[in-house]
């Protein structure tokens, strides 16, 4: 976490010194980065007693304004995700990791009339998956599950409200999966062993700036 926080700093730093400015009055685009903080879980039938687990998440950010009342934003980003779980001490799954390519697009709806400083934000976010890891107690070694059992391609719906300030954006939003990414996962001599045709579904917490 202190590690996570640490790049934070770092990038929000680089924000500042590089793209310290308000969205041009009187251009109708922005290109620009974003970075942040997210908790994930996974939920469903096939995987129990899941746990929040913190990661960040950084990406491209493109902004266009149709209106005062309504702004269009796409982004490009790599987001780390997954759960914790709480399984047990020994021979047990601790932590499912994933690293994703998300496109989210998203409608900006303007809440704030004349002042255009806090918006709506309703979307949706195709994502690629990279890479999947499973980690096994005692020790969190990797299991031999990696790159396997899951769907490479998610779809979430995403609901957040973006407040900008002068020198950056801030958007906290929640994104729920549309699809079931459980791709015949079978974990075998593990506790608790999958392979149900059960659902594996993502819940994500984010918290974004905007530059």
């Amino acid at each position: 976490m202190l590690k996570q926080l640490t790049i934070l700093i770092i990038l929000v730093s680089f924000g500042f010194r590089t793209n310290a400015q308000p969205f041009p009055k009187s251009s109708n685009f922005r290109v620009g980065m974003n970075a942040g903080i997210n908790t994930a879980t996974l939920i469903g039938t096939e995987l129990q007693n899941p746990q929040l687990k913190t990661a960040i998440v950084l990406g491209a950010a493109y902004r266009q304004k149709f209106s005062k009342s309504m702004h269009l934003g796409a982004e490009l980003n790599a987001s780390f995700r997954g759960s914790n779980f709480d399984n047990g001490i020994t021979d047990a799954y601790s932590a499912v990791k994933f690293i994703y390519i998300d496109l989210p697009i998203n409608a900006m709806i303007n809440m704030s009339g004349k002042a255009e400083n806090r918006y709506l934000t309703l979307g949706v976010e195709p994502a690629y998956l990279l890479q999947s890891e499973i980690y096994v107690k005692p020790n969190d070694f990797k299991a031999t599950y990696k790159d396997y059992g899951f769907q490479n391609f998610d779809v979430s719906a995403v609901v957040g409200y973006h407040f900008d300030f002068y020198y950056f954006g801030l958007r906290p939003s929640v994104r729920f999966g549309l699809v079931n990414i459980n791709n015949n996962l079978k974990l075998e001599n593990v506790f608790p062993e999958t392979g149900n045709n059960g659902s594996i579904t993502s819940l994500t917490f984010d918290l974004k700036l905007y530059f």
